[in-house]
């Protein structure tokens, strides 16, 4: 059988009319097309399955824009956003958003255009700083939300969705950017994830743990490769969100954050961690500082925490010592019974 060719007469204005278009859509200036809310999720999701679950994001700049974008592709809804600024002329080379959105808020643009561009997407964008929102709005949007993702530049802001997440009992995902204090551009992207219920350290014990360890500090950058940085993260966010997928091997209980590099040239800063040129990534093992981390000591209780014995060294102080009690008292029983035994057998008869 000849397969049928596609009539490319309606291309040229003949052919069968189009398919009628629906009423038109409230505040909008012309009819909306049926054909965008009406798509079959089976053949929309046709070469992979769904994955499905709501997720906060918290800006909604480079890494925040692309990463919403993919997180729709993939298929979750809702998502919420959350983002005080307007997008300004150097944001157009680093944001999926283009010149016609200039001037307007980041959040509530990039909701329309994910409508638009993925129907099938509930989204929605609030032009609002998360830190000055009232406590019981924070709480409800990071409440309502499978994953939170903090993608902002602002120290403060995301120590602060870290506090609420860990008080609120929410898996979180802080990606950042690494700069070398002697150049200019980020080289390096970080992908932090924490679990509630002090199983993973927070990203407070992160920022102590990158000080202690580097010349280098998190900030905005140009240069590192921001879609690379927000694929790696929507898989992370893909694993938190569904622990029994495939995907999800890509958390490791005992290394909690992804270090990115891309195709960029290695600076002095960053050259102890990826010696060599090229797209590379390391999964780094993110210990829970000394003393305790002031951020999720109220909130974590190692009783109820199943990962907290394998911990090891890099715990709270006294982690240890309340995890290995029974391993010595064993060895001291064993030592009570040979001792025993060798006096049973030495004997006289």
């Amino acid at each position: 059988m000849v397969p049928r060719r596609r009539d490319r007469g309606a291309e040229a204005g003949g052919g069968p009319p189009a398919r009628p278009a629906g009423p038109a859509a409230p505040g909008s200036s012309g009819p909306l097309d049926l054909r965008l809310t009406d798509l079959p999720e089976d053949r929309v999701w046709a070469r992979h399955r769904r994955r499905t679950g709501a997720v906060l994001i918290v800006g909604a700049g480079a890494v925040g824009g692309f990463l919403a974008e993919e997180l729709a592709r993939i298929g979750f809804s809702p998502l919420r956003l959350v983002d005080p600024d307007t997008l300004a002329v150097e944001n157009l080379m680093r944001h999926p958003l283009g010149a016609p959105a200039l001037g307007q808020p980041k959040a509530p643009a990039l909701a329309e255009k994910i409508r638009r561009d993925f129907p099938p997407c509930d989204a929605i964008g609030h032009h609002a700083d998360f830190l000055e929102l009232p406590a019981h709005q924070q709480r409800s949007l990071v409440g309502g939300a499978d994953v939170v993702v903090a993608a902002t530049d602002s120290a403060a802001c995301q120590r602060h969705v870290n506090r609420v997440a860990l008080a609120v009992g929410k898996p979180a995902v802080y990606p950042a950017v690494w700069v070398d204090p002697r150049i200019r551009d980020a080289e390096v992207g970080e992908i932090l994830w924490v679990l509630p219920g002090r199983r993973t350290p927070c990203y407070e014990c992160a920022a102590a743990f990158r000080r202690a360890t580097a010349d280098t500090q998190a900030a905005r950058g140009a240069r590192v490769d921001i879609q690379l940085v927000a694929l790696a993260t929507a898989q992370v966010v893909t694993a938190l969100a569904h622990p029994d997928d495939d995907r999800s091997a890509i958390l490791d209980p005992q290394r909690t954050a992804i270090y990115l590099h891309g195709l960029t040239p290695t600076s002095p800063g960053v050259r102890a961690t990826f010696p060599t040129t090229g797209l590379s990534s390391q999964n780094v093992r993110v210990p829970f500082p000394s003393p305790p981390c002031p951020a999720c000591r109220g909130w974590r209780h190692v009783a109820s925490s199943p990962a907290s014995a394998t911990v090891g060294t890099g715990g709270r102080p006294g982690d240890d010592r309340g995890c290995g009690w029974p391993v010595l008292a064993a060895i001291v029983l064993c030592i009570v019974v040979l001792f025993v035994v060798s006096l049973t057998h030495g004997t006289p008869r």
